[in-house]
């Protein structure tokens, strides 16, 4: 690809050997958005689809990580004594905080369209405390169930202020120089590898649902994606919703006409008590459950917790921008990121969801086969998890989806989560023995360690001991992204290697060495919101530890980012979309120096990373 600057020239300037028609002829500059939208994303991270069409493939995102936000509540609370009305409104809490989580994240986080919502890295910390013996010996299950609850809150309310220290004081940027795309692949793999065993062990619950509903996501998402309705790519847009619709609608009909008897698994009416007795409405508060405790037994195995889920969510921030056409997150906007995230933990902790959060790698599957990958789309999600967050008849509706209807969805959901971590690897050379020896290595290892079936899961006691320095030993090491980040990142730094080149880190260097306060992408994609990019700075301060300096402030001052649900109501009111395209338009006037390093300009646009150019 070529690393040819637009450069507007006069006619004064002409070579005799130039023509006219070449100087008219604008040279095409590719940005990031650009070539997402070539590789067949529709939507990209700061375009803002209709209204109509935003709210609709909001739910769609909803739908996708709806079997998740459901199963961490169905796995803890009955352990916790919880009745069935009190995992109803978990369940609700859960949807609610997850809804603000996500707004917070796209907001004032890394800015990413990616939803927020509670992590299976938490689980093992989380059944650690309820099984402790001073909450297991107290027999009414209601207060066992109120007095484990408040002693969750007050670790992941402790955990969150952690993270949110590591976020905004940047001491986790320094590591990050020497992660590589060696290092991020098989962490990023690891992610979808690790939770194959929730894929097709529930679907063999009901092989009617599940196999209907693989079927039709692959029918619409691939084989229908190119045929128009009403001039809509409907079945390419909407391959999951319509897919739910026409499972759950077959299992409904064939529930109702009796054809599966009474309790089993493929019936659509499991929750029909639990329908009748839910109110309509219910608004999760702070401290709902009661006072949090905060037990030293119960922070210290949560803090591993912590950990996995940082490294989860690092690896799902540069799928994530590959994905939706946004330029690679820089250390610091990763650094952003995790505080962003670390304030969504605390007011889980606070809300009482029983589960810390991080970014949900499902969605970032689902943003790869609904081709949408929009930050005002993820927004119109997080309003409709609030709204069914509230709405709690909906939310115990949502709850009674069949099992093997969201193992279809896992099963094609997962396997593209690991798709894109792989696709990381076309900036390393693969014809390098030892970048291929790292790869497999750290892969095979995360799951015969850490995966579902491996060493740690087959223990029936601690193999670390019963301290509280065992719990978090455990609780790192059975998660397979943090074996998988520990195998490649101590080798790929450790073993000798040719070049920077050979390692992909040539990639991270034009990043780094990107102005990132003045290059028109990251402006309209990383800027906060609102007139707070220029109230913090867009904590620029976090970029030191990477490059050594604080960035300058841009000629201007600092603007305003593009894509959120705000601009939705340009949808209808008059000369909004001028006002935009004005300060668009400022922006792109903007001179960027990129650097004059040829090497870095030719490897970068090699690798197809080439960044836009524009001169006043």
């Amino acid at each position: 690809m070529s690393n040819e600057k637009d450069i507007s020239v006069g006619t004064g300037d002409l070579e005799p050997e130039e023509t006219m028609e070449s100087i008219q002829a604008p040279k095409e500059v590719s940005t990031y958005e650009e070539r997402s939208k070539a590789n067949g994303m529709v939507y990209t991270v700061t375009d803002v689809p209709p209204l109509p069409t935003a709210i609709l493939l909001g739910v769609q995102h909803y739908l996708t990580m709806l079997g998740a936000s459901v199963l961490v509540p169905l796995i803890l609370t009955p352990a916790m004594g919880a009745t069935q009305e009190q995992t109803a409104q978990v369940i609700a809490t859960a949807f609610f905080v997850a809804g603000i989580n996500t707004l917070i994240q796209t907001t004032i986080g890394d800015r990413l369209p990616i939803v927020q919502s509670g992590s299976f890295a938490y689980l093992p910390a989380t059944f650690t405390i309820i099984f402790h013996e001073s909450l297991q010996s107290i027999e009414n299950d209601n207060d066992r169930f109120h007095e484990t609850m408040r002693v969750i809150q007050g670790a992941i309310i402790v955990v969150g202020l952690v993270q949110m220290a590591i976020g905004y004081t940047g001491i986790i940027v320094p590591m990050l120089r020497y992660i590589s795309p060696v290092t991020i692949a098989p962490v990023v793999a690891a992610i979808g590898l690790g939770l194959y065993n929730v894929g097709f062990n529930n679907v063999s619950n009901c092989f009617a649902i599940g196999l209907l509903q693989i079927g039709l996501t692959i029918l619409f998402s691939q084989y229908l994606k190119n045929i128009k309705i009403g001039g809509y790519a409907i079945f390419a847009l909407f391959p999951i919703v319509l897919a739910i619709s026409l499972t759950w609608s077959f299992g409904a009909i064939l529930t109702a006409a009796d054809v599966w008897e009474e309790g089993h698994l493929c019936r659509t009416d499991a929750a029909r008590d639990l329908l009748k007795s839910t109110p309509w409405f219910r608004i999760p508060y702070p401290g709902q459950w009661g006072a949090p405790r905060f037990e030293s037994y119960a922070i210290v195995p949560m803090l591993g917790s912590m950990a996995a889920g940082m490294i989860e969510s690092i690896g799902d921030y540069y799928s994530c921008a590959r994905l939706s056409g946004a330029p690679p997150p820089t250390a610091g906007i990763v650094s952003r990121g995790l505080a962003g995230e670390g304030i969504g933990i605390v007011l889980a902790g606070l809300f009482g969801t029983g589960n810390g959060t991080t970014s949900y790698s499902e969605n970032i599957g689902a943003m790869n086969l609904t081709r949408v990958g929009s930050r005002a789309v993820i927004q119109c999600g997080a309003v409709v998890m609030i709204l069914v967050g509230v709405i709690s008849k909906v939310s115990g509706l949502l709850a009674s989806m069949p099992s093997a209807l969201v193992g279809g969805i896992y099963c094609c959901v997962f396997g593209l989560i690991v798709a894109v971590g792989l696709s990381t690897l076309q900036y390393v050379d693969l014809n390098s023995e030892r970048n291929l020896f790292i790869i497999g290595f750290a892969l095979f290892n995360s799951l015969s360690v850490a995966g579902p079936g491996g060493y740690f899961s087959t223990q029936e006691e601690n193999p670390f001991g019963d301290s509280n320095g065992a719990q978090i030993a455990l609780a790192i090491f059975s998660s397979p992204m943090i074996i998988a980040l520990l195998s490649a990142f101590i080798l790929d730094n450790t073993v000798p290697s040719k070049s920077r080149e050979e390692r992909g880190l040539h990639v991270w260097d034009a990043v780094r060495n990107t102005d990132t306060v003045n290059d028109p992408e990251y402006i309209k994609v990383y800027s906060l919101p609102l007139g707070l990019s220029r109230i913090f700075r867009n904590c620029v301060y976090l970029e030191y530890p990477s490059i050594g300096r604080i960035p300058p402030p841009p000629e201007g001052g600092y603007r305003s980012g593009r894509g959120d649900i705000g601009e939705l109501c340009c949808w209808f009111l008059p000369g909004c979309r001028g006002a935009e395209d004005n300060e668009d338009e400022a922006i792109n006037d903007v001179t960027v120096d990129k650097g004059e390093d040829p090497e870095v300009c030719d490897a970068t646009g090699e690798n197809g990373n080439e960044m836009s150019e524009t001169t006043a």
